[in-house]
């Protein structure tokens, strides 16, 4: 799937469906030397399994608890209950009824059941976002301390700081590198400092280093500053000052009231610049 995924051989209409998504990304951690992969994407999330208990994990795919409620997959590891549900562009259920929104109804059934097994609980939330929003989960104010987030980009950081620091060397590399590239194609790669990009993967960097303008959902709305000057005079520099002098804000002399004294300049001289 990976493969025919990456070379653009799916329906469009699944290439953003975000169960395959959680098939591609989670088979990988299921299949791939897990004591590597499973066990740095665990510790992201500030669990720390030993290896012996991470060969025993437990993977179940879309789960179904008894009021047909069915969270994307569910991990039994150690000590832990670890319940998944994904997002890609799609929001986490929109029912009025707080009771009956998704993330609640998946986080009463699964602690249930964790209870029921004696594993202790965790609800995590995976989706697109940059960073955690706190409004997307206020429907869990009462099991808000069971609830864990992170970002399809965690994984590809995951993969690409691997890949990077072992090279071919890298267990399981064709397999990390096919899931890196995919996730890479679905811009789900965040970004990197430039102090953190290593030599080895320069070789590899297309024309366009951060997006390609053709793909970008907002290219007819902004195609660069280049393009976007084209036929404009040249902007001179001021020569005595950074900022204007008093000329460009003649109606300030027009104020009542105030004291401002505006014969000089009404921001800085270059030579008393830092």
């Amino acid at each position: 799937m990976y493969i025919a995924e990456i070379k653009g051989k799916l329906p469009s209409s699944l290439n953003n469906m975000e169960d395959i998504l959680t098939s591609n990304v989670f088979s990988f951690f299921k299949y791939s030397d897990r004591k590597v992969f499973l066990k740095l994407f665990l510790e992201l999330l500030g669990f720390d399994i030993d290896n012996p208990e991470l060969e025993k994990a437990e993977f179940i795919f879309w789960p179904t608890f008894e009021d047909g409620t069915e969270p994307d997959l569910l991990i039994l590891v150690s000590k832990y209950y670890l319940l998944f549900e994904a997002k890609l562009h799609s929001d986490f259920g929109d029912s009025e009824d707080e009771e009956r929104k998704q993330l609640v109804r998946e986080a009463k059934w699964g602690l249930n059941d964790a209870e029921r097994l004696g594993k202790t609980f965790f609800l995590i939330a995976i989706t697109n976002d940059y960073f955690f929003k706190e409004k997307k989960y206020k429907c869990l104010k009462n099991y808000k301390t069971y609830l864990k987030w992170i970002n399809w980009q965690s994984v590809t950081e995951l993969l690409l700081g691997l890949i990077e620091k072992n090279g071919i060397n890298l267990k399981n590399y064709d397999f990390a590198e096919d899931l890196y590239s995919l996730l890479e194609k679905k811009s789900l790669r965040a970004f990197r400092a430039f102090d953190k990009i290593t030599d080895n993967r320069l070789s590899k960097l297309s024309e366009s280093i951060f997006f390609s303008k053709e793909k970008s959902r907002f290219v007819k709305d902004f195609e660069g500053f280049k393009r976007a000057f084209i036929g404009f005079k040249e902007i001179g520099i001021c020569p005595n000052r950074i900022f204007y002098n008093r000329i460009f804000f003649s109606g300030f002399n027009k104020i009542k009231d105030i004291d401002i004294d505006f014969s000089n300049n009404i921001f800085y001289k270059i030579n008393n610049s830092f």
